[in-house]
């Protein structure tokens, strides 16, 4: 369960953050997701997971909305742990640990989360159906996942003009050129991260695709739906 290391996630996660603040799409796929995690039923020491976590905006808020458990914010890319860890000290999340591990040296005790996260993360593995099966293992019966994968190709400019056009409305030309310019490396990581999905290295499926391999993990899915301008799959689950 290699995470292929083709994009420079570390150049990445230096301007991730400032786009995302601006980027409307990215900012509803958050509250979906956030929505339905706060139905979980967490008790104190609880452990939850989040797998592939990126610069911590789903692992922060998860650790702020469930302040009683233990939240793991998992993933290699030491940019990534380190600006997470700027925001853990600035919210005070004394909840909330880091790992800056790979998958394949996760040691994770069977049966002992409560919840797990993995967002946009699942297609950079190099065999994302046996990390679903250990995620499945380590989780607790009755316990939760939310998964959130991009199955289909990035169209690099056409995200672009979408995410311009919706900023041009809010902010004005101007601030949207600067804030385009600014974040003109995570269009060149993207285009990246196209090619890889092109070649086969990161995964591509389609919605039915990814609910059989999540369903084929043990899991039994409780939502379905498509996210993120349908180029994402979003699926809500429990282990039996």
């Amino acid at each position: 369960m290699t995470k292929v290391i083709n994009v420079d996630w570390n150049r990445y996660a230096r301007k991730y953050d400032m786009l995302m603040r601006f980027n409307p799409f990215y900012q509803q796929l958050q509250q979906e997701v956030l929505d339905r995690a706060k139905k979980w039923s967490i008790s104190a020491g609880d452990r939850i997971a989040d797998i592939g976590a990126g610069t911590g905006n789903y692992s922060t808020a998860i650790a702020a909305i469930f302040p009683q458990a233990q939240v793991i914010h998992v993933d290699r890319d030491e940019g990534m742990c380190s600006v997470t860890e700027v925001k853990k000290q600035e919210r005070h999340l004394s909840n909330l640990e880091i790992w800056n591990v790979s998958v394949d040296e996760l040691q994770i005790e069977p049966e002992s989360l409560q919840g797990c996260l993995c967002i946009h993360s699942l297609y950079t593995f190099s065999q994302p159906e046996q990390l679903l099966k250990a995620i499945h293992s380590w989780l607790k019966p009755g316990g939760y996942g939310i998964f959130v994968d991009p199955g289909r190709m990035v169209k690099v400019r056409e995200w672009q003009m979408a995410i311009g056009w919706q900023m041009v409305k809010k902010y004005g030309l101007r601030q949207t050129l600067h804030i385009m310019k600014e974040g003109r490396e995570i269009s060149h990581q993207n285009q990246q991260i196209s090619k890889y999905q092109a070649n086969g290295t990161y995964w591509t499926h389609t919605p039915e695709e990814f609910e059989y391999a999540i369903a084929s993990a043990g899991f039994n899915i409780t939502e379905s739906r498509l996210c993120f301008r349908k180029i994402s799959d979003m699926v809500v689950a429990v282990k039996a």
